[in-house]
């Protein structure tokens, strides 16, 4: 046989018994219970998506499904933890998008979320209304841009702390208009939202279901949202990028497996979440607590990191914020 073709035998031979010992490790899988790591303190957001999607890979994969808090450090222990786990689809992770901003943060990442981390599929977003104190005159976008523009450093805006989603929203919405708005952090979302009722501070990014029943209640006004497009059960609310084209600021939520798991392991799992989304029982759980219920392909997810990490990059240095850590 000629040299070459000796080779490509070998080659073709090489890869078909990969192939073959891939997919019978991915028919083997489960072969024991997973875990879900929710990288945060349980009782939050996370975890009640984390134990929603838990339970419904327990009934179809015949294999407990324990969810497991492993928080710290922003997220980074938990994120890390499953980096470096064995890469057999056995652990998986759980983690809001704070995993695309953290490495603006902290000085030491433990993990790289683009190759040590294989995405699997979107599971949820949270969306962000532009809220003010009734106090406030300008009621719409516009107004407000031209109310700072002509006030520069007299209004305030204020965050649950430096880096959260709402802080670098904020600050995007300062880098696309040029103006100067007063950054007041506190030490969570509820004392924000506190002082915009009562007035001390002008603003503040909050989640629909934490602006709605306020906004209802007549403690806040809602100028608009920071949704990609209008929210289908508020159709008269509109979005700030109506005003600012490209402006979108929320929380998804997604979930992970170890970078080097079999991709038929990933396919199967993304293919279980698309499955489990439109349910019903799911959606009546998590659209009344604010939660889009969403999916996405592993590349779409992979996609969609690799653009966060640009964006809120750009804007952390433009802004030139720090976090010691």
């Amino acid at each position: 046989m000629h040299p070459l073709l000796r080779r490509f035998a070998a080659l073709f031979v090489a890869g078909a018994s990969l192939f073959s010992c891939q997919t019978a490790f991915a028919q083997a899988w489960p072969s024991k219970p997973i875990r879900l790591i929710n990288p945060y303190q349980a009782g939050g957001g996370v975890d009640l998506l984390a134990r929603l999607y838990a339970g419904k890979f327990q009934e179809r994969f015949g294999q407990p499904v324990v969810v497991e808090s492993r928080a710290g450090a922003g997220g980074n222990v938990g994120a890390d933890f499953v980096a470096k786990s064995a890469a057999d689809g056995h652990t998986l992770l759980l983690t809001p998008s704070t995993v695309t901003t953290n490495p603006y943060f902290f000085a030491k990442m433990p993990y790289d979320i683009q190759k040590d981390l294989a995405p699997i599929s979107l599971v949820a977003s949270q969306e962000f209304y532009l809220v003010a104190t009734n106090a406030f005159t300008p009621k719409t976008v516009p107004e407000l841009i031209a109310y700072a523009k002509a006030n520069p450093g007299k209004l305030s805006y204020a965050t649950p702390g430096i880096g959260t989603p709402q802080h670098l929203g904020a600050e995007l919405f300062k880098s696309l208009t040029g103006t100067d708005i007063v950054h007041v952090p506190y030490k969570g979302q509820l004392p924000a939202i506190t002082d915009v009722m009562s007035g001390q501070v002008q603003i503040t990014l909050t989640t629909l279901n934490q602006a709605l029943p306020l906004i209802r209640a007549d403690k806040l006004r809602g100028i608009a949202i920071a949704a990609k497009h209008r929210v289908p059960s508020l159709k008269d609310v509109p979005i700030i990028a109506e005003t600012l084209p490209g402006f979108e600021v929320n929380t998804w939520f997604g979930i992970f497996a170890p970078a080097a798991t079999p991709e038929s392991i990933v396919n199967h799992l993304a293919a279980e979440i698309q499955r489990v989304a439109p349910l019903q029982e799911v959606q009546d759980k998590l659209l009344p607590l604010g939660y889009d219920v969403m999916t996405s392909t592993p590349a779409e997810l992979r996609a969609i990191i690799a653009a966060d990490l640009a964006k809120w990059g750009k804007v952390v240095r433009a802004a030139g914020i720090k976090l010691d850590q």
